[in-house]
């Protein structure tokens, strides 16, 4: 999404709708981009599992588009118990299933590709975590039907697997689904006993977009900036905690504090300089330190 004409409005919060799309598309892109190098092509578990992938493929083909019946599951958002999915509702391609009971056939096919799970891994953890490289390899080749299943079916094998929530949580973001991808990230921020620092700036992020729905509310900007201090108090020297703190700080219109944020995060990595933020901290008040100009 190209953001070189965007506007900054100086005295209106209206800003950061377009700067932190721009803010959360890098660290959802992250995300993405850290698997990149474990490609699912050149993995040597292919060979192992080209029956696995072969049958699930043909079976779970991705769609194009979804039908009425599955976009209104998919709007819904809330778990289902006890429940099947409308007709023509595949729950392969909606996160963690929908929350829908599977149908007997449904079952079986799970209870096939378990099986063969089995006998080409050393234990299903290790196959979730396969499948779940692979869901983000799919993402970051823009396939996001394929990286669904691909993730549900590491939570099938592992549903304490990181990479299953994280992942699907980074997919409803992009879908807008704010809401359940907060719930999606929280659930993989709890299985990492608090310790993933880079998920704690990810689900920071889309608080402060939840935020902009609403910028009366100090809820989601508060949880925010917990999120983005623990962050730093893991890993002093990841840069982008720092710049999304500027964020928050802005949003706060405390400048001051938000330029500090902002030249931590610079001194950390020149290179990932964020123009759009430090074009609306110059419109608020002059760089302190002299560095930058308008």
């Amino acid at each position: 999404m190209p953001f070189k004409n965007l506007r900054i409005s100086v005295n209106k919060n209206y800003w950061l709708v377009g700067l932190m799309l721009v803010s959360v598309q890098v660290s959802a892109q992250q995300t993405v981009l850290r698997s990149q190098t474990i490609s699912h092509k050149s993995t040597g578990r292919v060979v192992a599992t080209k029956n696995i992938q072969k049958n699930f493929t043909e079976n779970a083909a991705p769609i194009a588009q979804m039908s009425s019946a599955e976009e209104e599951a998919k709007a819904e958002k809330v778990i289902i118990v006890n429940k099947n999915a409308p007709v023509g509702v595949d729950v392969n391609f909606l996160p963690l299933f929908g929350g829908f009971e599977k149908t007997e056939n449904q079952q079986v096919d799970d209870q096939l590709f378990l099986s063969d799970c089995d006998k080409n891994f050393k234990n299903r953890k290790e196959a979730g975590e396969f499948f779940s490289k692979m869901g983000w390899d799919y993402l970051s080749e823009g396939e996001k039907n394929t990286a669904i299943h691909r993730f549900n079916l590491s939570y099938l094998l592992d549903n304490e697997n990181i990479d299953a929530y994280w992942g699907l949580g980074v997919i409803e973001y992009q879908q807008e689904n704010y809401s359940s991808a907060i719930k999606l990230m929280s659930k993989g921020l709890e299985l990492s006993d608090g310790q993933n620092y880079v998920l704690m700036v990810d689900l920071a992020t889309v608080y402060i977009k939840t935020a902009l729905a609403n910028t009366n509310s100090v809820i989601e900007i508060n949880q925010a900036k917990k999120l983005l201090e623990n962050a730093v108090k893991i890993q002093p020297n990841y840069s982008l905690a720092y710049v999304q703190l500027a964020v928050v700080y802005l949003f706060e219109n405390q400048p001051d504090e938000a330029w500090n944020q902002f030249h931590k995060g610079y001194e950390l990595n020149p290179a990932e300089l964020n123009r759009e933020v430090l074009a609306e901290l110059l419109s608020r008040k002059d760089d302190p330190k002299g560095i930058f100009k308008k």
